[in-house]
């Protein structure tokens, strides 16, 4: 099924840029939205401030913005109301019952903090449009 999908979306992009749209790069990278999601992230955070490594943020699929983040504590997933960022965030541990479109393909650490890499590497660092470091890309395999 997937294959024929797959070639569907193929004969349909003949003739086409094949430059990513917006649109194509928001359904299946959520990290391609961590600007917009940074209110999210940080509403979530501030409910579990030792949860700073982010694997995913973006819809849920049931109208609110669902953050999955982990530390020292464990792993969390947060749910926001989707628009209202400063609107209370719900944190319950994961059960991993929920699987996001495009989890995994990144890990975001919020800063302040040292760089995550360790000794092991050097993690890319995320600034924000004024230059300011919000954090870095962690690596998704580690050392």
């Amino acid at each position: 099924m997937r294959m024929a999908i797959a070639a569907a979306l193929m004969l349909a992009a003949c003739g086409q840029t094949t430059e990513a749209s917006n649109s194509d790069v928001a359904q299946t990278a959520w990290e391609a939205r961590l600007t917009d999601m940074l209110p999210y992230i940080d509403a979530c955070i501030a409910e579990s401030p030792d949860t700073r490594w982010v694997m995913y943020a973006g819809p849920d699929g049931n109208g609110n913005i669902a953050v999955r983040l982990g530390g020292a504590p464990g792993q969390f997933v947060c749910t926001v109301p989707n628009g209202d960022a400063r609107a209370d965030a719900v944190i319950v541990p994961d059960d991993e019952s929920d699987a996001f479109e495009g989890e995994g393909s990144a890990i975001f650490v919020r800063g302040p903090g040292e760089n995550p890499g360790g000794e092991c590497y050097e993690a890319e660092e995320v600034r924000d449009a004024q230059g300011e470091l919000i954090g870095w890309w962690a690596d998704p395999h580690g050392c």
